[in-house]
């Protein structure tokens, strides 16, 4: 997973003389963020999300915990500040392949190719992605259509079913609803349940739901 702000050649390079000391305090935040997120990073991989406390971040990062508070309130943000760079540029790649399509290719194409699409992304950072939205739900009362992820989604796929209507791809319908109905079923905590819970392969889960919103419509 890429972090930015890790620029240490550049850093030792410069004459710190010349650096005011504003500059010198975003070095040290900067290296504070880098050495948090590695150590969470790192802990992540080894334990169960769940089970990783803000003690042992800033343990392990040696940073310590007054630091870290002030950086982090909790740990779903720094799964957030995880996820950030990564979610973005995952975004910004959907936006340009649904901008230029390519000929011949359908909306409903586009709509079945981005469904895809989100769950393999929303597979490989499922843990993150739920303890996200569990830390958020539980103290910020975070409703899902308020979350930047999904109000982008949302506008991704709502121009996608409206075009297949106009175009007369599929009949007319509610496309709120749908989209809504859509990214409510692709939620890390709804994969997560059949993935662990009720036993589906992830190829099993995307057929499912490519059948009840691309076919099935």
């Amino acid at each position: 997973m890429k972090h930015p702000d890790t620029n240490e050649n550049s850093l030792y390079s410069q004459d710190m003389k010349a650096i005011p000391p504003c500059g010198r305090r975003e070095e040290r935040d900067s290296e504070y963020r880098r050495r948090i997120l590695t150590s969470a990073k790192s802990l992540f991989e080894t334990n169960q999300i769940e089970s990783v406390t803000m003690h042992q971040i800033a343990k392990e990062s040696g940073v310590g915990q007054g630091i870290l508070y002030r950086r982090y309130a909790h740990i779903g943000e720094v799964c957030s500040d995880l996820l950030r760079s990564t979610t973005s540029q995952f975004i910004a790649s959907l936006e340009a392949s649904i901008a230029d399509p390519g000929p011949e290719v359908t909306a409903m194409n586009q709509l079945s190719d981005t469904i895809v699409r989100i769950i393999d992304f929303v597979d490989g950072k499922a843990s993150l992605l739920s303890v996200i939205n569990t830390i958020y739900t539980d103290k910020h009362s975070f409703y899902l259509h308020k979350k930047p992820i999904y109000v982008r989604l949302h506008n991704l796929l709502a121009p996608l079913i409206t075009r297949a209507v106009q175009q007369e791809e599929i009949g007319p319908i509610d496309v709120t609803l749908t989209v809504n109905t859509i990214l409510a079923s692709l939620t890390p905590e709804q994969y997560l349940y059949h993935r662990e819970i009720l036993g589906y392969t992830k190829q099993q889960f995307i057929e499912g739901i490519c059948r009840l919103f691309v076919k099935g419509m």
